[in-house]
């Protein structure tokens, strides 16, 4: 590592940890401060001399402890599902009464990197006024990206690239406390030796007084940019997406009727034009945009231009009456599914889901949605192939065990976390599991990976018997001829 600054490094070591203490029976106390930045791993417990102080503590949340000073022990345990807990982080540490920790959990569990990376502050600065900074390269995903350490500048607002970048480092290394007046600043990062920017902050507001470890984390939401900044302020976090982030969509149809008198379900969607006007997108129902065969991929696809407000209309095809209207409103970096539900008798709407595609190598990650208008209310069931291969053998005991309990319509589970492994799905009527609605081939779900199916009528039939549209790891991306 090297910087323009005479900033001392902090490594990644208990080491720095030893000290002397107090020898009153009453002990001094310190402060340690537990921050996750494994952007694979689950949630985790952190637990202190073997007692748990923090209890679910997810990717980009800190907490702050005030253990005695001396020696103590800290460890990480990830939540698996089902609630049971394993040990990812467990380090012996001395730690002095008049220092602050940062106990930072850094690295992936999926190729076994995950490791603590221990900063230690005395906290000294030279004005009260300006801002105190200290800086950590906590993404391996930068790493992988720029092909070894980054440059960093960090200048005034708007102004050029300078020549010199502000300093460089390498992941698990730190520089600071660097202290600046308070005021505007723009935070570029490129490959080192490049000037081409991987990162751009665009305009930050540094205010007076403030003492902020600043971490570059990888980009779990949208966007070019391998990696987003996370500011942490006491055990206050916040994280700041790469200035061109943008936003996007895709759309599910699940509305069986259109109505009309017409049996054709074909739909025409407009996005900021009135009906009639521009080229739609047209889908059926059971469809998805985009077309399923390329899950993964979203409609705007304009990388800085896609948030914002997005007047939503839905029409009957070749039709000029909205039968849906919405605005959706996008920020940078959200990633939404619109569900077009309901039925001409019952009423159209658009049902929106913020989607979530950070991966967690320890299970995979199950959201159900129900859009399905003609059953208000089903119970769901989830049970491994193995017990749910025959009807007559699963439906006796299913009674009272239901995994998704009175789901109702326009609901969502959000993203469960489930063992990898294969499974079978039902949906009953709510109360009668003897009513099966719907029974799923054989799922393979794998750690790490993301699913979510959305519960509709039947494709063809008149009775309202279930359907499901798939979406995410459900669907195979097409790979190159």
């Amino acid at each position: 590592m090297n910087t323009k600054f005479a900033l001392p490094l902090v490594a990644a070591s208990s080491v720095l940890l030893a000290g002397c203490f107090d020898g009153d029976d009453d002990p001094a106390k310190t402060s340690v401060r537990v921050i996750h930045a494994s952007s694979d791993a689950p949630a985790v417990n952190v637990r202190v001399n073997n007692e748990t102080v923090v209890s679910g503590a997810d990717y980009k949340q800190a907490a702050v402890l005030t253990p005695n000073a001396g020696a103590a022990s800290i460890a990480v345990d990830g939540i698996l599902p089902g609630g049971e807990t394993a040990t990812v982080i467990d380090a012996d540490a001395s730690l002095r009464f008049d220092t602050k920790y940062d106990v930072i959990a850094v690295g992936k569990v999926g190729d076994q990197t995950i490791a603590p990376l221990i900063l230690a502050d005395d906290g000294e600065r030279e004005s009260a006024d300006s801002v105190r900074l200290r800086v950590a390269h906590l993404s391996p995903d930068a790493q992988d990206a720029a092909s070894g350490p980054v440059d960093v500048y960090v200048t005034a607002a708007g102004a050029e690239l300078p020549a010199e970048a502000t300093f460089s480092f390498a992941f698990q290394e730190s520089v600071g406390p660097l202290e600046v007046p308070a005021g505007e600043y723009q935070i570029r990062v490129t490959p080192a030796d490049s000037t081409t920017v991987v990162y751009d902050s665009g305009s930050v507001a540094l205010p007076s007084g403030a003492d902020l470890l600043v971490g570059a984390i990888d980009n779990t939401v949208y966007g070019e940019s391998p990696i987003s900044l996370l500011v942490i302020n006491g055990s206050e976090t916040s994280e700041i997406l790469s200035a061109e982030t943008g936003a996007d969509l895709r759309a599910v149809h699940s509305v069986s009727d259109i109505g009309f008198g017409r049996t054709d379900t074909a739909v025409d969607v407009y996005l900021n034009s009135a009906p009639g006007t521009g080229t739609p997108l047209t889908f059926s129902f059971g469809d998805t945009l985009p077309d399923a065969a390329f899950t993964g991929n979203y409609l705007l696809g304009v990388p800085g231009g896609a948030a914002g407000d997005y007047d939503l209309a839905v029409t009957a095809s070749g039709d000029t009456t909205a039968v849906i209207e919405a605005t959706l409103t996008l920020a940078a970096g959200d990633l939404k599914t619109v569900v077009a539900a309901g039925s001409a008798d019952a009423g159209l709407e658009a049902l929106v889901f913020s989607d979530d595609n950070r991966r967690i190598a320890t299970a995979a990650k199950l959201r159900l949605i129900h859009g399905a208008v003609e059953a208000p209310t089903v119970d769901v069931y989830l049970v491994p192939t193995a017990e749910g291969g025959a009807d007559a053998t699963v439906i006796g005991n299913l009674a009272g065990s239901p995994t998704v309990p009175g789901f109702e319509f326009g609901a969502s589970t959000g993203y469960v976390q489930v063992a990898g492994g294969n499974y079978v799905a039902f949906i009953t009527e709510a109360g009668n599991p003897a009513n099966v609605l719907y029974k799923s081939p054989d799922l393979a779900l794998s750690d790490s990976g993301i699913y979510t199916a959305v519960a509709r009528r039947a494709l063809s039939g008149s009775d309202p018997v279930a359907g499901v549209t798939l979406l995410d790891d459900f669907i195979p991306v097409p790979q190159p001829q």
